[in-house]
């Protein structure tokens, strides 16, 4: 079973970028999680707060095999992680990691299915911020509450950057930008409405009172594509789908929606809009995530374990070859970074969406 997850995994690796939170360890290398011998959190029971500390990898004891949602495509990167962090979780418990695609309506659908399933740790899903965030506000059927579902560990966060194409443009900052735009309408790549970079880059134009419209596409590989070529005259996408454009001088970024300046480019100091006068912060983030009422005591013992995998060869291995930079907090640490862009997204809807 070990040899097959693991061709599994290999068969799906691919660069990172995954799509879709916010917190300040976004940087060219961000830490690696620190081994910890116990994990300190709080859940609620009917006696109040339970007492989880001292709780060790070997504290959970999986009566079945685990089962992983995905909701996104196999193969992909979300795909790939999950059938990582799947490999930890078969080592240290002794049980079978089942990953299912389960596509489709911002998560929804995925997490109707865990909804469906008995309460127990074992039972888990993949999830992006944009279920929490995005989807509810542009699609009035996915009703999802945050406070049905308990946080086991973060897995992904990424920064989301501006580009833009001096060859093409003249443009080379944000002042050029705004030079730009006195006598011209700034075309933007973007994801559609009811996706992040289609928001933040309103967002941020609506704020600055820049004349804007988008030119939407199902992916910002093909946003920074258009911005190389031209046809768009600037893009909002993720750090590591900006990352080969930026060493072989086709784009240059311009700003980050972060709270900090990204140093990840050699060559560049990247500012951040908040210092260019506008409070937008958000990062894509994925996480793994489980039922509510499911023991505060096991989900604490999975985290512990997938930081103790995080810290072997084999995970740092497999993690460098899908370009994996992992992101390992804790569940309450995911929640807020959710509910921090939650108000962010509600802000920028009802100001530029909801009309």
């Amino acid at each position: 079973m070990k040899k097959k997850v693991l061709a599994l995994i290999m068969a799906g690796t691919m660069a990172l970028s995954m799509a879709a939170c916010g917190n300040t360890q976004s940087q060219d290398t961000p830490k690696e999680p620190e081994k910890q011998e116990t994990v300190q959190t709080e859940g609620t029971e009917a006696g109040g707060a339970t007492d989880i500390s001292g709780i060790t990898a070997d504290s959970f004891k999986p009566s079945k095999d685990f089962n992983v949602r995905v909701p996104f495509a196999a193969g992909g990167s979300a795909d790939t992680i999950a059938r990582i962090i799947g490999q930890g979780l078969q080592e240290t418990y002794g049980k079978s990691v089942i990953v299912n695609n389960l596509t489709g309506a911002n998560g929804a659908i995925a997490a109707a299915d865990l909804d469906s399933a008995k309460s127990d740790a074992t039972e888990l899903m993949v999830g992006g911020i944009a279920m929490f965030t995005l989807a509810p506000l542009f699609n009035k059927d996915i009703n999802l509450n945050i406070d049905d579902y308990q946080f086991v560990s973060g897995l992904v966060l990424e920064d989301l950057i501006l580009y833009v194409n001096p060859s093409n443009s003249g443009i080379e900052d944000w002042d050029g930008l705004v030079e730009y735009a006195a006598d011209n309408r700034i075309v933007f790549g973007s994801n559609a409405p009811g996706g992040a970079t289609h928001l933040l880059a309103t967002m941020l134009f609506g704020e600055a009172g820049l004349d804007a419209e988008a030119v939407t596409s199902d992916g910002s590989g093909k946003d920074l594509l258009a911005v190389a070529s031209g046809n768009v005259v600037c893009a909002v996408a993720p750090a590591s789908v900006g990352a080969q454009y930026v060493e072989d001088g086709s784009l240059v970024p311009i700003a980050v929606f972060s709270e900090e300046n990204y140093t990840g480019y050699e060559g560049y100091d990247v500012p951040t809009v908040q210092s260019l006068g506008y409070d937008i912060v958000f990062h894509t983030c994925n996480f793994i995530m489980t039922k509510a009422d499911v023991a505060p005591e096991d989900v604490a013992a999975i985290h512990q374990a997938i930081l103790d995998y995080s810290e072997t060869e084999e995970f740092k291995d497999l993690a460098k070859n899908a370009n994996y930079i992992p992101y390992l907090e804790d569940g309450e640490t995911v929640k807020q970074i959710i509910l921090d862009a939650s108000d962010l997204c509600k802000e920028a809807y009802d100001k530029y969406y909801a009309q």
